[in-house]
């Protein structure tokens, strides 16, 4: 028995210390890209990047199918032969961008991005009351992260934190320099309820698959997507004017466009106005994507979790039937398969 707990205690040990190393050696690579990535031309760097998207959809078939089915089931006739691969080579401009706007003084800052809708979000600071940002993950959601070094507001978001304090430490880094204040995911509802109350700005992603338990199932595209009601509920809860907006690369440059506001005292405040809003929100994002279809976070599993994706793919069956029978089976209490 002592052999056995010996040799149980070495070999954590020696996982330990090989983590230890994979995360010291990981830490080093991501410093060199970004030091890389910060030197070379941005075309150049643009060019590597997507280079590697091309080659991530060669190689990573899972994603690759994800995004083609959730993408031909959703858009119909809107699909394309080869949108996936467009998805996949504009993540190489989310990587790229997110690292060298942050190095870059205000000045050069504002010749590469234009802001369109203005007026909707200062009518909404007119009001003196809490405002909510919301985006979704549809062009580049990190530039938005930007917004106080663009227009001069103040507004915090709500950021996880990595199991890996090395590679947290380097996105901290690059997150303090957008001028957003980053707040830690302790507390998470109230916290950003109690900043809505005290009429400050926060930004919110709200295009998050929920849990199955909550049981909210918003129409997306024509088929029941378990949401998040988290962002519904803090902007209830917090009194808040919601303004929608995105940022989309264009020939080079970001648009980032704010829309016409939406007051959360226009929903009741139990949990059917909570369904209503997300609902609200979650049509919102499909207007943006119906507009922009290659520019979403087509790769996450939106309808269903990826070990189900997974099941889909292996067994070929078909995709709208499966989440139709996964969201009678959740709505009904009955167990998944």
């Amino acid at each position: 028995m002592d052999y056995k707990r010996s040799y149980i205690l070495g070999r954590s040990a020696e996982r330990f210390r090989e983590n230890k190393m994979l995360r010291r050696v990981r830490y080093i690579f991501s410093l060199g890209m970004i030091w890389l990535l910060e030197q070379l031309p941005y075309g150049f760097a643009i060019g590597i990047a997507r280079v590697f998207g091309f080659l991530g959809w060669l190689l990573d078939p899972l994603h690759r199918r994800i995004a083609e089915i959730q993408m031909k089931n959703a858009l119909g006739k809107g699909y394309s032969t080869g949108d996936s691969l467009r998805v996949f080579m504009r993540h190489g401009d989310i990587l790229v961008d997110a690292i060298r706007f942050a190095y870059m003084d205000a000045e050069e800052l504002s010749r590469r991005v234009t802001i369109e809708g203005r007026q909707f979000l200062d009518e909404a600071l007119a009001s003196n009351r809490g405002v909510m940002l919301i985006t979704g993950h549809v062009g580049n959601w990190e530039i938005l992260a930007h917004l106080p070094r663009l227009i001069g507001i103040e507004f915090c978001v709500m950021a996880d934190r990595r199991k890996d304090p090395l590679m947290e430490s380097i996105v901290d880094s690059i997150r303090s320099r957008s001028g957003a204040t980053i707040l830690p995911p302790k507390g998470k509802a109230l916290m950003l309820i109690r900043e809505l109350r005290k009429g400050r700005v926060i930004g919110i992603l709200v295009d998050q698959r929920g849990k199955r338990g909550d049981k909210v199932f918003c129409d997306v595209f024509g088929m029941p997507a378990p949401t998040n009601p988290a962002p519904a509920f803090i902007a209830i809860k917090g009194d808040a004017i919601i303004v929608p907006v995105y940022a989309i690369k264009e020939k080079g440059k970001y648009r980032v466009c704010f829309e016409n506001a939406i007051d959360a005292r226009a929903f009741s405040r139990d949990r059917e106005g909570i369904f209503d809003l997300s609902q609200a929100m979650q049509t919102w994002v499909e207007s943006v994507v119906r507009r922009y279809p290659t520019h979403w976070f087509w790769l996450h599993s939106r309808w269903t979790r990826r070990s189900d994706m997974r099941k889909i793919i292996k067994t070929g069956q078909d995709f709208r039937t499966y989440i139709f029978t996964q969201n009678e089976r959740v709505m009904h209490g009955s167990p998944m398969i």
